[in-house]
């Protein structure tokens, strides 16, 4: 009892002591002017436990170094009643910082975001605003006079951010995310020449939200037999669809659109690859783009082959120059290929030789539609002549070994088809942006989760859900860079990233005086206080105040 009694205690005078400092935004960091201090001997006026501060420390100034920043303040909507006494800024982060965080539903802010006291800090909020919030709006009455303790409330509601969101306009929240696309290519985060990958995904939301499409399809998987037959069992989905354009090198998305779910895929499909080469300019060039079977458009085909961009994109079972190619077996290009894997581990650990057989076939005749006038009564006349097309026969592969009944995939391309195994590579990478981005997007992310159930709250959480997971990505491999790591760009997934978080700021403490501050880890600190730590790493090393100094970039006498 008395342990809880002085945890208790501690708790409210960190919280108090937390209540009273400077303001975060108003701070400067300086490394080197603390570290000397408290090497001289001077008292540590203020210290906190880093925890998941840290990485809104960086992530924040990696924002700030790129220009991003100034980026957001273009989303601040144009009020036309009084304004907020809270800058536009910090609900931005704040909600960013929820995104990042993972938060399932917008309501657990509040008690995981708006009430943490360093995240706030780092937002711009002081100690009384956080304590007592921005105004006295919602506050209730003492009775009889009495005073009572105070909780934390926060900053701001959970219902300031949600009103401010929605009121931001579609419009802005496009250029914003297509200038931050052409942020990267201007600082190099893409290849010179990019294999892209163009996919749209649906959003989906209840039926009472507003502005919401709906659209009717079958239902997988729970296909019911019926006499030996299947039953076609169709259902109705709300929502929404986005449609992105992605590099599966840098891993970043390179455009995106977003609209209603009953929208056919192929309606945006220029448009979006139009402003992905738009912002790229001439940083980067769209070499090959691999789409799947619903944007089977002649017209967009073509528009890609005037644009010269290599297309991958797997027939149609229906289509003639499917039955075509599947006639032409024999007379192409051959090509087969066996990769060893293992599988299992320890003593169930096995190796597995997987097979593929593939075969390039050349100027196909028999794909009508691919021209600039696409499908039409043109076909009919005694001139058309339909232009050629390569295509790659898949014999065998992997998903072939295991789904031996599966149709015969057959690859349509305007590109070489002399190594039919690599149009068979290009094709293949497109199921990334499925499990890299989309599925990502929806179970850790929460994409389909917004403030507010309505057309407006799900745009502008899609947009900057897919703009955070960019910007993560994108600062991971700096933060790599940087630190000049053995391993750069690997891509660990978003939840073992913030394990990682937690590791590496698990034992780092920031340190405040007056308007500067300062983060070391745990060990520095009581080095540059005079105690000896033998093990400070984890292991007996030798690591001296001297040595801190230097490393922080104080001058030594």
């Amino acid at each position: 009892m008395s342990d809880n009694y002085n945890l208790m205690n501690k708790k409210q005078e960190a919280s108090k002591n937390i209540a009273n400092r400077l303001a975060w935004h108003t701070a400067s960091r300086d490394q080197a002017g603390i570290a000397k201090e408290l090497a001289e001997g001077k008292d540590i006026p203020e210290v906190y436990g880093l925890g998941e501060a840290g990485l809104f420390d960086e992530f924040f100034y990696f924002l700030d170094r790129f220009g991003f920043t100034s980026l957001f303040t273009r989303l601040e909507p144009k009020a036309k009643k009084r304004n907020s006494p809270v800058p536009f800024m910090r609900i931005i982060f704040v909600y960013m910082m929820r995104i990042v965080a993972g938060l399932q539903f917008f309501w657990h802010m509040d008690p995981v975001i708006l009430s943490s006291q360093s995240l706030m800090r780092i937002v711009g909020f002081n100690g009384r605003e956080i304590k007592e919030g921005t105004c006295n709006r919602g506050c209730k009455k003492p009775v009889n006079d009495e005073k009572q303790p105070v909780p934390i409330r926060g900053p701001v509601s959970c219902d300031f951010i949600r009103d401010t969101l929605i009121s931001i306009v579609a419009s802005t929240l496009e250029k914003m995310f297509n200038r931050g696309i052409s942020i990267f290519a201007d600082h190099k985060f893409f290849p010179k020449t990019i294999h892209a990958l163009l996919d749209a995904s649906q959003i989906e939301s209840t039926e009472k939200c507003k502005g919401c499409g709906k659209v009717t399809k079958d239902k997988p998987p729970e296909l019911k037999l019926r006499k030996k037959r299947i039953r076609r069992v169709l259902e109705t989905v709300f929502g929404f669809k986005i449609w992105v354009v992605w590099d599966p090198n840098s891993r970043l998305p390179l455009s995106m659109r977003f609209t209603t779910i009953e929208v056919h895929d192929i309606n945006l499909a220029q448009e979006v690859v139009q402003q992905a080469i738009d912002n790229l300019g001439e940083h980067a060039k769209i070499s090959s783009l691999a789409i799947d079977r619903g944007f089977t458009d002649g017209i967009f085909l073509w528009w890609l082959d005037t644009k010269d961009i290599t297309f991958f994109i797997p027939a149609k079972a229906n289509m003639n120059v499917y039955q075509d190619a599947l006639y032409c077996i024999g007379t192409g290009n051959l090509c087969n290929r066996d990769k060893i894997r293992t599988i299992g581990a320890g003593k169930n650990k096995i190796k597995v030789t997987d097979h593929w057989s593939v075969e390039g076939l050349k100027n196909l005749t028999t794909a009508e539609f691919y021209g600039p006038l696409g499908n039409g009564s043109h076909q009919n006349s005694k001139t058309f002549v339909p232009n050629p097309i390569n295509a790659v026969v898949v014999h065998h592969d992997p998903f072939k070994a295991n789904n031996p009944d599966s149709k015969t995939m057959v690859i349509l391309t305007n590109g070489s088809v002399d190594k039919p195994l690599d149009v068979y590579d290009r094709y293949d990478a497109r199921s990334e942006i499925e499990n890299s981005l989309f599925r990502e997007a929806k179970q850790a992310w929460f994409i389909e989760r917004p403030p507010v159930n309505t057309k407006a709250g799900f745009m502008v959480h899609a947009y900057l859900t897919v703009f955070v997971m960019a910007l993560t990505t994108a600062f991971r491999d700096w933060m790599d860079s940087q630190d000049k790591l053995e391993i750069k760009g690997k891509n660990t997934g978003i939840r073992k990233f913030r394990e990682k978080v937690k590791e590496e700021n698990g034992n780092k403490l920031i340190i405040f005086d007056h308007e500067r501050y300062a983060i070391f880890d745990a060990y520095e600190v009581f080095i540059l206080c005079g105690r000896n730590v033998l093990k400070p790493t984890g292991t007996p090393e030798k690591i001296t105040a001297q040595d801190i100094l230097l490393k922080y970039g104080v001058q030594l006498e």
